[in-house]
């Protein structure tokens, strides 16, 4: 199946990353619902190159209602090479989320 994004440059990025999930046997339903809320995100925030996330907001969107698989989801998300996450400790400031870019150096 072919992955149709209209547009050009960022889109480009957000084409190799549903494209890659299409062939990778890792991710789950519960990983691509995530992949999506990131998506939402990066889209609302203006498609930069790093942008801010919320634990509740991913969880909300997502529809994951634990924060053990939250985290379980994300930490797989970063070892099979599709973000780059660097989390904030603050309450009132998100942690930021960058898109790899290397999904062909996956890590399983």
């Amino acid at each position: 199946m072919e992955v149709r994004i209209i547009g050009s440059g960022k889109d480009k990025r957000l084409k190799g990353i549903l494209t890659a999930i299409h062939s990778d046997i890792h991710m789950t339903s519960t990983d691509i619902a995530l992949l999506h809320a990131l998506i939402t995100y990066y889209i609302q925030a203006g498609q930069g190159d790093v942008f801010q996330i919320s634990r509740s907001g991913l969880m909300r969107i997502s529809k994951i209602l634990s924060t053990r698989t939250y985290h379980k989801s994300i930490k797989k998300l970063i070892r099979l090479g599709y973000i780059l996450y660097e989390p904030s400790y603050h309450p009132k400031f998100g942690s930021r989320v960058s898109w790899a870019d290397g999904q062909d150096s996956k890590k399983v």
